[in-house]
């Protein structure tokens, strides 16, 4: 089974694949493009990845943490006069894309946008620029899951047997109660 920041990922990658300026660049890694050689003839290019996330208890029982994971959208396009005015618009693209839908296709509870930054980047012998668009993705997620209770034989009795204020200390004299078949 798919960790839960993986199917968001993946989502929004599906969301963004295509429908914006970088077209069909748009990556669910941070490695594989910005490794390869000749990524930059792949500009403007869009990379998602997740980064700090953090968590509570929200039910004690069964345990169900809420979530909240930084999906980052990472443009990057090529250093020239029009790298502010492209990341801009790849950014207000990205935006209203992801925002659209604040469940990002049920993969999360609820998407909201934190902040922006940009930078210039002349590690290599192209100029690039990039922004990065941090957004919240707050899920829910239970431990153990519902595997957990198909592992777990079927309850076919129980069995009490108390004494009220610990007054009938002989056995005999206790309340009992048995109730049987409760699977047939």
């Amino acid at each position: 089974m798919a960790h839960p920041r993986e199917l968001i990922r993946k989502q929004a990658v599906a969301l963004l694949l295509g429908a914006t300026n970088a077209g069909v660049s748009v990556y669910a890694s941070r490695v594989a493009p910005l490794i390869s050689n000749g990524w930059q003839s792949e500009l403007p290019a869009i990379i998602v990845y997740t980064m700090d996330e953090s968590a509570e208890i929200f039910n004690q029982a069964p345990r169900e943490y809420r979530r909240r994971v930084e999906l980052v959208v990472e443009i990057h396009a090529e250093g020239n006069e029009a790298l502010d005015d492209a990341l801009d618009t790849l950014a207000r693209q990205v935006e209203r894309l992801l925002l659209m839908d604040d469940t990002l296709g049920d993969t999360v509870n609820d998407l909201q946008y934190v902040r922006s930054r940009m930078v210039l980047l002349d590690q290599s012998e192209h100029l690039t620029g990039a922004c990065r668009l941090i957004f919240d993705a707050e899920y829910f997620d239970r431990h153990p899951g519902d595997l957990f209770n198909q592992s777990l034989p079927d309850l076919k009795s129980v069995k009490t047997e108390y004494s009220l204020g610990n007054a009938q200390p002989n056995p005999a004299d206790r309340a009992k109660t048995i109730i049987e078949d409760l699977n047939p």
